[in-house]
């Protein structure tokens, strides 16, 4: 039996297929780098719940909750969020009277696009960026001023 005849446009085809798979995955990134984007973006929104939740606290008690397990105590989480990787939890430090740190750590540097730093989500606290390194990234926040009626 003889091979059968190849014609130049079934290898052009051929290389052309190639290629834009390749650029596919140039543009899209491998299966991995589009986990750990995932993985990130769940990252930012955890903290952006978190930091939502414990400006609700503040809103509420005119103090900062002494750790995440507080929010849990009182009802406003079900459990503490952990890193969806690691399954360790975030680090929450109060840091002054009316200041309090987030940190996380990460898989990539947020998009130099994303003005949020979470993959084009942007979440409830929109007016602070989530824009982050590779690596541990610690969001310096504080609640909003409460309302004096």
């Amino acid at each position: 039996m003889s091979p059968l005849p190849v014609s130049r446009a079934g290898i052009a085809a051929t290389v052309v297929a190639a290629l834009v798979i390749i650029a596919g995955l140039f543009a899209l990134g491998t299966p991995s780098h589009a986990r750990e984007r995932k993985a990130d973006r769940l990252r930012v929104g955890d903290l952006s719940r978190l930091s939502n939740l414990v400006d609700r606290y503040w809103a509420t008690k005119a103090a900062l909750p002494e750790s995440l397990d507080t929010l849990v105590a009182l009802r406003l989480l079900d459990r503490v969020p952990t890193d969806p990787q690691s399954h360790e939890p975030y680090t929450y430090l109060v840091s002054g009277e009316r200041s309090y740190r987030l940190c996380a750590t990460f898989t990539q540097p947020s998009d130099s696009t994303d003005a949020f730093g979470a993959g084009g989500v942007a979440f409830a606290r929109d007016s602070h960026s989530w824009r982050h390194g590779a690596g541990e990234s610690c969001f310096d926040l504080t609640p909003p001023l409460r309302d004096s009626k």
